[in-house]
């Protein structure tokens, strides 16, 4: 890092948690990934300012699911915010998680403002930014033009050279870069969906670069640049953290579990 940060965020995404805690997805224990993430969070040097979790909080979508990961984020010891992915009920994170629910809601640190969309299509896999989210997002940037902008949501913005995934991400991504193009106070855009880590860049019309981020899962991972569905074999689950300077740059860098730790078996 350069400095010292203005703003610490840990990112972690696509939980997949079971009502059944011993359940698992392509031979994860899912639980056991989370736990195992959320311990390597608490034993950071520097705790960060807060938590994001971005989509696919649960597998089955159940109320038990939502009810045992508020009691684990409960007890850490800094405030997390939850955005629903395909595999979630909105009606049930903002019935389950209470306050940590972030459905179109905006956080303000210091000079940052972060803005938290929900981008789940009930009964899709795919991502969409229903209207009413794409005018509220264009009126918290049009009101907020010297605060730079942390924008997150659950399905990735751009193609990430991977068929099936792209096939999936946000489908309206377009009409979400159209706004972004008139507001330069945003400087990155971060994701889940994608089991992945991704480090890219969007291009606007002028001279504008806003950096989009995807995270890998807590739990299995997904091999990148493949046509079709391919599980990951090598990498282990991981969070991100992100690095916020008040002159509006952006650090980051994706911390994984020990090497071969909750990888599925061939």
């Amino acid at each position: 890092m350069t400095g010292t940060p203005q703003i610490t965020i840990a990112q972690i995404t696509d939980i997949h948690l079971f009502d059944d805690s011993g359940l698992t997805l392509k031979g994860i224990d899912t639980n056991s990934s989370f736990q195992a993430v959320l311990a390597a969070i608490a034993n950071l040097e520097q705790q960060p300012d807060l938590l994001l979790v971005t989509g696919d909080l649960t597998q089955d979508g159940l109320n038990h699911s939502y009810q045992r990961l508020h009691h684990e984020l409960s007890h850490l010891s800094i405030p997390a915010y939850c955005i629903p992915g395909n595999h979630d009920s909105a009606e049930l994170v903002q019935n389950f998680l209470a306050d940590m629910a972030a459905i179109d809601r905006r956080l303000v640190l210091g000079n940052w403002q972060i803005l938290l969309l929900n981008s789940a299509v009930p009964g899709q896999v795919h991502g969409h930014l229903a209207d009413a989210t794409l005018q509220w997002l264009e009126c918290q940037l049009e009101a907020n033009p010297d605060l730079n902008t942390l924008i997150a949501l659950h399905h990735p913005a751009l193609a990430i050279d991977s068929e099936w995934m792209d096939m999936i991400s946000l489908q309206n991504r377009d009409q979400f870069w159209q706004i972004c193009d008139r507001y330069p106070q945003i400087k990155a855009v971060i994701a889940g969906h994608a089991h992945q880590d991704i480090d890219a860049f969007w291009q606007g019309k002028g001279s504008q670069q806003i950096r989009h981020l995807v995270t890998p899962s807590t739990c299995v991972q997904f091999a990148p640049q493949k046509n079709c569905f391919a599980l990951d074999y090598e990498r282990s689950p991981g969070f991100r953290l992100l690095y916020l300077y008040g002159d509006g740059r952006v650090e980051t860098e994706v911390k994984r579990l020990p090497q071969g730790k909750f990888v599925p078996t061939r």
